[in-house]
């Protein structure tokens, strides 16, 4: 190759400088933005299994929990290793997170294996996971926490008594090198793409460095998007198809977008469910051949609310009456999301219309006779709510529209009513 010199190498030179900072750049803030990402989506993952865990085994098991002859009870009624499974089972989160049971500091139901597949229940957690949960009686997040020679990321949620005494432990975590794998993956991938960028001929640098560096930073900018929450960022089709490393990393990051929002699940204000994930519920109570009911509930005048007392207090009115009805749902075996602002979808899951009327008619006397109270004055809230039961061979859009009109023929026959 002949040797450049002058102002042709200068260019180069400095192009060649311009691609290595850039390379350098993009990797250490790719790999930052991947880490945060990764970590924050492992955590919150974690956090939602362990709560969903706790609330699950609450709305089946009523009652405090303790151990009698080596088993665990709660509310009079002892806990099998087959009621555990199924309800770990149902809960929505990756295949590799594990979950746990404790009685005190020590496993009562487990899924983390042995080398030779037998659990390893009647083991105790490390030290300073009971100093913090059982000792403080305080949810904890660890990082990094060593499980039958394994580390792991864990949320722990303490058990406590009617005397705020510490019992147990709930637990779910993710193994760190399961966790992490996708992580290292896209940080390798950023840097082979930094070293084949470096490698590249000086003659064709500047040909395709634009093509290169465009599409990075246009992951990055994505990455970012996603790292605040915008998991309606999209990617290019151009740079999805690309076949290089950028591909790999491009497709690597829309692929962890997908997964960190299937962790986002509940509707924030409220935390009820929100609308995807109640599909999911009701979808399963379908798979396993389950009627229900379904019904639509609809604040009364709730614009009035807003205008006259403000948002602050619209949003006190929901998440009160939102709190309301989980509870007394939940103890039918039900669940209840919030469908769009002031709606409020309820599905009674094996329970036929009649039945459902007389829960149905409750909530409504609950919901007048409550006390809503903004600064010291009372909020007047009634309700109106349309009910419907699943008809055989109707799929959910349908059963859900026909309690949407019913509700409506309440709106227009006076509210404050149960219609079906």
């Amino acid at each position: 190759m002949k040797k450049l010199s002058g102002l042709t190498a200068k260019i180069l030179k400095m192009a060649a400088l311009t691609a290595v900072l850039i390379c350098v750049c993009i990797t250490a803030a790719g790999a930052v933005l991947i880490y945060i990402t990764t970590e924050e989506g492992i955590k919150n993952e974690v956090n939602y299994a362990a709560h969903s865990l706790n609330s699950l085994l609450d709305s089946e098991f009523y009652g405090e929990y303790y151990l009698k002859n080596g088993s665990l009870y709660k509310g009079g009624t002892m806990i099998s290793r087959m009621d555990f499974m199924t309800t770990v089972s149902s809960i929505s989160c990756s295949d590799d997170v594990d979950f746990t049971v404790f009685w005190g500091d020590t496993r009562v139901f487990t899924t983390v294996k042995r080398s030779d597949g037998s659990y390893i229940t009647g083991t105790s957690a490390e030290k300073k996971v009971t100093d913090s949960v059982l000792g403080k009686g305080i949810e904890y997040y660890y990082s990094r926490v060593k499980i039958n020679g394994r580390y792991y990321a864990g949320y722990y949620i303490p058990i406590m008594d009617t005397s705020a005494k510490t019992v147990g432990m709930v637990f779910a975590g993710r193994p760190l090198d399961a966790a992490r794998s996708n992580m290292r993956k896209i940080i390798t991938c950023f840097t082979i793409i930094s070293a084949a960028v470096l490698a590249v001929n000086l003659a064709v640098f500047s040909k395709f460095s634009s093509k290169i560096v465009g599409a990075l930073l246009e992951v990055k900018s994505f990455m970012e998007n996603v790292a605040n929450g915008d998991f309606a960022a999209d990617l290019s089709l151009k740079t999805l198809s690309l076949t290089d490393e950028v591909g790999d990393i491009a497709r690597s990051a829309d692929t962890l977008r997908y997964n960190l929002r299937d962790l986002v699940e509940r509707d924030p204000l409220t935390t009820l469910l929100n609308r995807r994930s109640c599909r999911k519920a009701i979808d399963k109570l379908l798979e396993q051949n389950k009627g229900y009911t379904a019904a639509m509930a609809d604040i009364d005048h709730f614009k009035s609310i807003n205008d006259g007392f403000g948002h602050a207090c619209g949003d006190m009115v929901l998440k009160e009456l939102s709190a309301m009805i989980k509870e007394e749902t939940e103890k039918k075996k039900g669940f209840v999301s919030r469908w769009g602002g002031e709606e409020f979808l309820i599905i009674l899951p094996g329970s036929g219309l009649n039945e459902s009327k007389k829960f149905l008619e409750q909530i409504l006397e609950m919901v007048r006779s409550a006390e809503y109270v903004w600064e010291g004055k009372r909020i007047p809230v009634t309700i109106t709510i349309g009910a419907a039961e699943m008809i055989n061979g109707e799929i959910p859009d349908e059963t859900i529209n026909r309690a949407d009109h019913l509700l409506y023929d309440g709106k227009e026959s006076g509210r404050n009513r149960l219609v079906t």
